[in-house]
Protein backbone atom coordinates (compact mmCIF):
# COMPACT_ATOMS: atom_id res chain seq x y z
CA UNK A 1 0.00 0.00 0.00
CA UNK A 2 1.47 3.35 -1.05
CA UNK A 3 0.52 5.79 1.64
CA UNK A 4 2.00 9.03 2.90
CA UNK A 5 1.33 10.41 6.36
CA UNK A 6 1.97 13.97 7.44
CA UNK A 7 3.61 13.82 10.86
CA UNK A 8 4.72 17.06 12.52
CA UNK A 9 4.82 18.75 9.10
CA UNK A 10 7.22 16.09 7.77
CA UNK A 11 6.05 14.01 4.80
CA UNK A 12 7.04 10.38 5.17
CA UNK A 13 6.76 8.12 2.12
CA UNK A 14 5.93 4.51 2.83
CA UNK A 15 6.47 1.67 0.39
CA UNK A 16 7.12 3.84 -2.68
CA UNK A 17 10.13 3.46 -4.96
CA UNK A 18 11.06 7.01 -5.88
CA UNK A 19 13.69 5.93 -8.43
CA UNK A 20 11.39 4.06 -10.81
CA UNK A 21 11.98 4.84 -14.50
CA UNK A 22 9.67 7.74 -15.37
CA UNK A 23 8.87 6.24 -18.76
CA UNK A 24 6.80 3.55 -17.08
CA UNK A 25 4.57 6.05 -15.24
CA UNK A 26 4.31 8.95 -17.67
CA UNK A 27 0.91 10.60 -18.09
CA UNK A 28 1.36 9.91 -21.83
CA UNK A 29 0.34 6.32 -21.08
CA UNK A 30 -3.33 5.84 -22.05
CA UNK A 31 -3.96 3.72 -18.97
CA UNK A 32 -2.34 4.16 -15.58
CA UNK A 33 -2.79 1.48 -12.98
CA UNK A 34 -2.82 2.23 -9.30
CA UNK A 35 -3.87 0.97 -5.88
CA UNK A 36 -6.29 2.16 -3.25
CA UNK A 37 -5.50 1.52 0.42
CA UNK A 38 -7.23 -1.11 2.47
CA UNK A 39 -8.05 1.47 5.14
CA UNK A 40 -8.30 5.24 5.48
CA UNK A 41 -7.83 7.19 8.68
CA UNK A 42 -11.28 7.15 10.26
CA UNK A 43 -11.07 9.03 13.56
CA UNK A 44 -10.65 5.91 15.69
CA UNK A 45 -6.94 6.50 16.41
CA UNK A 46 -6.21 9.47 18.63
CA UNK A 47 -2.71 9.62 17.14
CA UNK A 48 -3.75 9.66 13.49
CA UNK A 49 -2.24 12.44 11.34
CA UNK A 50 -4.21 15.48 10.28
CA UNK A 51 -3.98 14.29 6.66
CA UNK A 52 -3.53 10.87 5.14
CA UNK A 53 -1.92 11.05 1.71
CA UNK A 54 -2.13 8.02 -0.50
CA UNK A 55 -0.12 7.69 -3.71
CA UNK A 56 -2.53 5.89 -6.04
CA UNK A 57 0.36 6.06 -8.45
CA UNK A 58 3.12 8.60 -9.10
CA UNK A 59 0.76 11.06 -10.78
CA UNK A 60 -2.35 10.81 -8.58
CA UNK A 61 -2.40 11.50 -4.87
CA UNK A 62 -5.48 11.14 -2.68
CA UNK A 63 -5.63 13.16 0.55
CA UNK A 64 -8.07 12.56 3.37
CA UNK A 65 -8.54 15.00 6.22
CA UNK A 66 -8.79 13.46 9.67
CA UNK A 67 -12.22 13.22 11.29
CA UNK A 68 -10.48 14.31 14.46
CA UNK A 69 -9.71 17.61 12.74
CA UNK A 70 -13.21 17.97 11.26
CA UNK A 71 -16.09 15.50 11.15
CA UNK A 72 -16.63 15.98 7.40
CA UNK A 73 -13.25 14.30 6.73
CA UNK A 74 -13.29 15.24 3.05
CA UNK A 75 -11.13 13.67 0.36
CA UNK A 76 -9.03 15.84 -1.94
CA UNK A 77 -7.33 14.82 -5.17
CA UNK A 78 -4.00 15.97 -6.64
CA UNK A 79 -3.44 15.00 -10.30
CA UNK A 80 -0.25 15.57 -12.31
CA UNK A 81 0.28 15.98 -16.01
CA UNK A 82 3.57 16.90 -17.65
CA UNK A 83 3.18 20.66 -17.13
CA UNK A 84 0.51 21.28 -14.50
CA UNK A 85 -0.93 19.70 -11.40
CA UNK A 86 -4.53 20.23 -10.34
CA UNK A 87 -5.87 20.03 -6.78
CA UNK A 88 -9.57 19.24 -6.45
CA UNK A 89 -10.77 20.87 -3.19
CA UNK A 90 -8.82 22.17 -0.21
CA UNK A 91 -10.62 20.67 2.77
CA UNK A 92 -12.61 21.67 5.85
CA UNK A 93 -11.80 23.90 8.84
CA UNK A 94 -8.98 22.96 11.18
CA UNK A 95 -6.45 22.04 8.50
CA UNK A 96 -3.68 24.56 9.00
CA UNK A 97 -1.13 22.83 6.76
CA UNK A 98 -3.09 22.27 3.54
CA UNK A 99 -0.80 24.43 1.40
CA UNK A 100 2.45 23.07 2.85
CA UNK A 101 1.26 19.49 2.46
CA UNK A 102 0.34 19.91 -1.19
CA UNK A 103 3.39 22.00 -2.00
CA UNK A 104 5.71 19.32 -0.57
CA UNK A 105 4.17 16.72 -2.90
CA UNK A 106 4.26 19.03 -5.92
CA UNK A 107 7.88 20.02 -5.31
CA UNK A 108 9.04 16.44 -4.84
CA UNK A 109 7.19 15.29 -7.95
CA UNK A 110 8.69 18.19 -9.87
CA UNK A 111 12.21 17.19 -8.82
CA UNK A 112 11.56 13.61 -9.93
CA UNK A 113 10.40 14.74 -13.36
CA UNK A 114 12.64 17.76 -13.77
CA UNK A 115 9.62 20.06 -14.10
CA UNK A 116 8.43 23.18 -12.31
CA UNK A 117 4.70 22.48 -12.09
CA UNK A 118 2.03 25.13 -12.17
CA UNK A 119 -0.44 24.15 -9.46
CA UNK A 120 -4.08 24.83 -10.30
CA UNK A 121 -6.39 24.79 -7.29
CA UNK A 122 -10.10 24.38 -7.94
CA UNK A 123 -13.20 23.02 -6.23
CA UNK A 124 -15.84 20.43 -6.99
CA UNK A 125 -18.32 22.85 -5.42
CA UNK A 126 -18.45 25.74 -3.02
CA UNK A 127 -19.51 24.24 0.31
CA UNK A 128 -17.33 25.17 3.29
CA UNK A 129 -15.84 21.69 3.76
CA UNK A 130 -14.40 21.83 0.24
CA UNK A 131 -13.22 25.45 -0.07
CA UNK A 132 -12.31 26.44 3.48
CA UNK A 133 -8.55 26.33 2.90
CA UNK A 134 -8.55 27.96 -0.54
CA UNK A 135 -7.00 31.15 0.81
CA UNK A 136 -3.91 29.24 1.93
CA UNK A 137 -3.10 28.92 -1.79
CA UNK A 138 -3.77 32.57 -2.73
CA UNK A 139 -0.83 34.51 -4.19
CA UNK A 140 1.54 31.58 -3.79
CA UNK A 141 4.28 31.07 -6.44
CA UNK A 142 3.43 28.94 -9.47
CA UNK A 143 -0.12 28.59 -8.15
CA UNK A 144 -3.44 29.49 -9.82
CA UNK A 145 -6.44 29.64 -7.51
CA UNK A 146 -9.59 29.36 -9.63
CA UNK A 147 -12.30 31.74 -8.46
CA UNK A 148 -15.22 30.24 -6.60
CA UNK A 149 -17.86 32.42 -8.22
CA UNK A 150 -20.00 30.55 -10.72
CA UNK A 151 -19.03 32.69 -13.71
CA UNK A 152 -15.33 32.62 -12.80
CA UNK A 153 -15.34 28.85 -12.76
CA UNK A 154 -17.29 28.57 -16.02
CA UNK A 155 -15.00 30.99 -17.82
CA UNK A 156 -11.78 29.41 -16.55
CA UNK A 157 -12.73 25.94 -17.74
CA UNK A 158 -14.51 27.16 -20.87
CA UNK A 159 -17.95 25.72 -20.09
CA UNK A 160 -20.49 27.62 -22.20
CA UNK A 161 -23.67 25.54 -22.33
CA UNK A 162 -24.21 24.83 -18.62
CA UNK A 163 -24.92 22.10 -17.57
CA UNK A 164 -25.13 20.17 -20.83
CA UNK A 165 -21.62 20.78 -22.14
CA UNK A 166 -18.43 19.14 -20.94
CA UNK A 167 -15.00 20.73 -21.23
CA UNK A 168 -11.39 19.56 -21.29
CA UNK A 169 -8.53 20.78 -19.14
CA UNK A 170 -5.02 19.91 -20.28
CA UNK A 171 -2.41 19.26 -17.61
CA UNK A 172 0.20 18.54 -20.27
CA UNK A 173 -0.43 15.30 -22.19
CA UNK A 174 -3.25 14.56 -19.74
CA UNK A 175 -6.65 16.02 -20.51
CA UNK A 176 -9.29 15.85 -17.80
CA UNK A 177 -12.95 15.97 -18.81
CA UNK A 178 -14.98 18.41 -16.72
CA UNK A 179 -18.64 17.50 -16.30
CA UNK A 180 -21.20 19.91 -14.79
CA UNK A 181 -23.24 18.01 -12.18
CA UNK A 182 -25.56 20.45 -10.38
CA UNK A 183 -27.99 19.18 -7.76
CA UNK A 184 -26.09 18.86 -4.50
CA UNK A 185 -24.86 22.37 -5.34
CA UNK A 186 -25.93 24.54 -8.27
CA UNK A 187 -22.33 24.89 -9.53
CA UNK A 188 -21.04 21.37 -8.89
CA UNK A 189 -18.35 19.86 -11.11
CA UNK A 190 -17.22 16.27 -11.62
CA UNK A 191 -13.90 15.37 -13.27
CA UNK A 192 -12.95 12.37 -15.41
CA UNK A 193 -9.35 11.27 -15.86
CA UNK A 194 -8.96 8.99 -18.91
CA UNK A 195 -5.47 7.91 -17.84
CA UNK A 196 -6.62 6.21 -14.64
CA UNK A 197 -10.23 5.85 -15.84
CA UNK A 198 -11.37 7.40 -12.56
CA UNK A 199 -14.48 9.56 -12.31
CA UNK A 200 -14.20 12.09 -9.46
CA UNK A 201 -17.73 12.99 -8.41
CA UNK A 202 -17.31 15.28 -5.40
CA UNK A 203 -20.51 15.27 -3.34
CA UNK A 204 -22.73 14.25 -6.26
CA UNK A 205 -22.06 10.55 -5.71
CA UNK A 206 -20.18 8.82 -2.90
CA UNK A 207 -20.84 6.14 -0.26
CA UNK A 208 -22.92 8.29 2.03
CA UNK A 209 -25.75 10.81 2.16
CA UNK A 210 -26.52 12.11 -1.31
CA UNK A 211 -27.90 15.42 -0.11
CA UNK A 212 -30.12 17.72 -2.07
CA UNK A 213 -31.32 20.67 -0.04
CA UNK A 214 -34.14 22.42 -1.92
CA UNK A 215 -37.04 21.17 -4.06
CA UNK A 216 -35.53 22.88 -7.11
CA UNK A 217 -32.39 20.76 -6.70
CA UNK A 218 -34.19 17.47 -7.20
CA UNK A 219 -34.55 17.54 -10.99
CA UNK A 220 -31.05 18.99 -11.36
CA UNK A 221 -29.65 16.08 -9.37
CA UNK A 222 -31.62 13.49 -11.32
CA UNK A 223 -30.50 15.00 -14.61
CA UNK A 224 -26.87 15.09 -13.49
CA UNK A 225 -26.94 11.40 -12.61
CA UNK A 226 -28.49 10.68 -16.01
CA UNK A 227 -25.65 12.56 -17.71
CA UNK A 228 -23.05 10.66 -15.68
CA UNK A 229 -24.61 7.34 -16.65
CA UNK A 230 -24.61 8.37 -20.29
CA UNK A 231 -21.00 9.52 -19.99
CA UNK A 232 -19.97 6.19 -18.46
CA UNK A 233 -21.49 4.35 -21.42
CA UNK A 234 -18.96 5.95 -23.76
CA UNK A 235 -15.98 6.24 -21.39
CA UNK A 236 -14.40 3.38 -19.39
CA UNK A 237 -14.71 3.96 -15.65
CA UNK A 238 -12.61 1.85 -13.29
CA UNK A 239 -13.52 3.66 -10.08
CA UNK A 240 -15.90 6.39 -8.99
CA UNK A 241 -14.33 8.40 -6.17
CA UNK A 242 -16.32 10.98 -4.23
CA UNK A 243 -15.37 13.26 -1.35
CA UNK A 244 -16.73 11.48 1.73
CA UNK A 245 -17.42 8.10 3.32
CA UNK A 246 -20.52 7.99 5.51
CA UNK A 247 -21.54 4.34 5.12
CA UNK A 248 -20.36 1.45 7.27
CA UNK A 249 -18.95 -1.74 5.78
CA UNK A 250 -22.21 -3.41 6.75
CA UNK A 251 -24.72 -2.90 3.96
CA UNK A 252 -27.50 -0.34 4.42
CA UNK A 253 -25.84 1.04 7.54
CA UNK A 254 -24.73 4.65 7.72
CA UNK A 255 -22.93 6.60 10.40
CA UNK A 256 -24.94 9.42 11.87
CA UNK A 257 -24.00 12.68 10.20
CA UNK A 258 -21.52 14.64 12.29
CA UNK A 259 -19.87 11.74 14.11
CA UNK A 260 -16.09 11.98 14.54
CA UNK A 261 -15.31 8.26 14.47
CA UNK A 262 -16.09 5.76 11.73
CA UNK A 263 -15.03 2.32 12.93
CA UNK A 264 -15.30 -0.26 10.16
CA UNK A 265 -16.39 2.18 7.49
CA UNK A 266 -17.11 1.24 3.89
CA UNK A 267 -14.50 1.53 1.16
CA UNK A 268 -14.36 4.80 -0.74
CA UNK A 269 -14.73 3.58 -4.31
CA UNK A 270 -18.02 3.02 -6.09
CA UNK A 271 -18.64 1.49 -9.51
CA UNK A 272 -20.65 2.24 -12.63
CA UNK A 273 -23.10 -0.44 -11.50
CA UNK A 274 -23.68 1.56 -8.31
CA UNK A 275 -24.26 4.65 -10.43
CA UNK A 276 -26.79 2.80 -12.57
CA UNK A 277 -28.58 1.56 -9.44
CA UNK A 278 -28.86 5.15 -8.23
CA UNK A 279 -30.15 6.20 -11.64
CA UNK A 280 -32.81 3.47 -11.57
CA UNK A 281 -33.98 4.51 -8.10
CA UNK A 282 -34.23 8.15 -9.16
CA UNK A 283 -36.31 7.20 -12.20
CA UNK A 284 -38.64 5.21 -9.98
CA UNK A 285 -39.00 8.13 -7.55
CA UNK A 286 -39.68 10.54 -10.42
CA UNK A 287 -41.13 13.75 -8.97
CA UNK A 288 -41.80 12.25 -5.53
CA UNK A 289 -38.50 12.65 -3.66
CA UNK A 290 -37.96 10.82 -0.41
CA UNK A 291 -35.15 9.27 1.60
CA UNK A 292 -34.14 5.90 0.14
CA UNK A 293 -31.55 3.69 1.79
CA UNK A 294 -29.42 1.65 -0.60
CA UNK A 295 -26.78 -0.90 0.38
CA UNK A 296 -23.99 1.59 -0.35
CA UNK A 297 -25.51 5.10 -0.29
CA UNK A 298 -28.56 7.05 0.88
CA UNK A 299 -30.66 9.29 -1.35
CA UNK A 300 -31.40 12.19 0.98
CA UNK A 301 -33.65 15.08 -0.15
CA UNK A 302 -33.18 17.01 3.07
CA UNK A 303 -36.36 19.12 2.85
CA UNK A 304 -38.58 16.00 2.95
CA UNK A 305 -37.60 14.88 6.47
CA UNK A 306 -36.95 16.43 9.85
CA UNK A 307 -34.28 13.78 10.58
CA UNK A 308 -31.14 15.25 8.99
CA UNK A 309 -28.29 12.89 8.18
CA UNK A 310 -29.61 9.91 10.06
CA UNK A 311 -31.13 6.70 8.70
CA UNK A 312 -34.06 5.37 10.69
CA UNK A 313 -37.13 3.31 9.95
CA UNK A 314 -39.04 6.59 9.90
CA UNK A 315 -37.11 7.64 6.76
CA UNK A 316 -38.51 4.87 4.65
CA UNK A 317 -42.18 5.01 5.55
Amino acid sequence: MQTIFLLSAVVVFLGQDLTTNEQTSSPNSPKQSGKLPEKWIDGTDENEPSIQIHAYNKDLFILRQSKRVHFEAPFMYLIFGNEKAILLDTGAPGLKNAYETVRDIVDQRGKQKGVTFELVVTNTHFHFDHVFNNLQFKDKPNTKLVGIKFMEMKEYFGIKNWPNETAEFDLGDRKLVIIPTPGHHYAHLSFYDPHTQILFTGDTFYPGFLFTFLPDDWDKFRNSISRLVKFSESHPVKHILGCHIEMAAKKRQSFQYGTREHPNERRLELSVNHLKELHKLLIELDDKPKVVVHDDFVIFPAWTTSIFGKVTDENEK
